[in-house]
């Protein structure tokens, strides 16, 4: 993995888990959610206008846009929804570790990606380190529907990064930022609007500095990852942007007082063992 490359998903694992961590503070409100899209969205469109190329026609872009739209929209949902029954230090690496694996057994069989002996034995290394991380403590049996939703969480992950992987192949990523946060924030509004009515108002109102926590620390972190795409294997930067786990996981412990356990500790020390792996690869 090139070394500016590995260098650039790591600060984009450090914005992603500061607006993870925005997103718990607020029990994954869901005004913050839905209007943190539109944030993300306003925050690219100037570029992305200067980007888009003459050949391509918003029809073709809202085509490719869509299955990302889609995932992404699926993907903000359970997550705010693992947020309000899981701890931090326990939902976010259960959600990004079945991401990585599932990034990268997608990837091996409908792209064609081979990995190394090393690559594999990072991600192996990582996703061990993540389970260590999540799964240790009396949390596993006192969370079992933000365990669900975490694990629905990492399947969305999974699928928009084989698509993303793809898309960005034909298509300027700034351009397709636009659409997916665009798509994903007006599929998401039916369940915004109409079954959490209140949590808007409440974000409008008083969540304001997290609506832009979770609008441009979302954007700028996922813009990293989508160039990093057309660079590297889909599998690897799934694997590094990781890191956010271990720090979303200080962050719980640090700020929001949760367990540290022994167990913990362990994973934390897999997942980096993990990414020097991967960057040797």
């Amino acid at each position: 993995m090139p070394f500016d490359v590995f260098l650039q998903v790591l600060l984009a694992a450090v914005f992603h888990a500061a607006w993870n961590f925005g997103a718990r503070r607020v029990s994954g409100n869901v005004g913050v959610m839905w209007f943190g899209q539109f944030v993300g969205c306003l925050i690219c469109l100037p570029f992305a206008i200067a980007q888009m190329s003459a050949e391509t026609s918003l029809l073709d872009l809202a085509w490719i846009c869509l299955p990302t739209g889609i995932l992404h929209a699926v993907y903000f949902w359970m997550l705010a929804q693992a947020y309000r029954h899981g701890d931090i230090s326990l939902v976010y690496p259960i959600a990004r570790g079945t991401g990585v694996a599932g990034t990268a057994v997608l990837a091996f069989f409908l792209l064609g990606e081979q990995l190394s002996l090393t690559g594999f034995s990072g991600i192996a290394t990582i996703c061990a380190g993540i389970l260590l991380l999540g799964l240790s403590g009396k949390n596993v049996h006192a969370n079992n529907r933000g365990i669900v939703m975490a694990l629905c969480t990492g399947a969305a992950i999974a699928g928009y990064s084989l698509v993303d992987k793809r898309a960005v192949g034909q298509i300027n990523p700034v351009v397709y930022g636009v659409g997916l946060w665009l798509i994903s924030a007006v599929l998401f509004a039916p369940a915004a609007l109409w079954k959490y009515p209140n949590e808007v108002r409440d974000a409008l109102k008083h969540k304001k500095r997290y609506i832009l926590l979770v609008g441009s620390g979302s954007v700028g972190t996922y813009l990293v990852i989508l160039f990093a795409f057309q660079r590297a294997n889909v599998s690897y930067v799934a694997a590094v942007r990781e890191f956010a786990v271990v720090i979303g996981a200080a962050l719980g412990f640090i700020v929001l007082k949760e367990r540290f356990t022994a167990a913990k500790a362990w994973g934390i020390a897999a997942i980096v063992l993990g990414l020097v792996l991967v960057k040797a690869a």
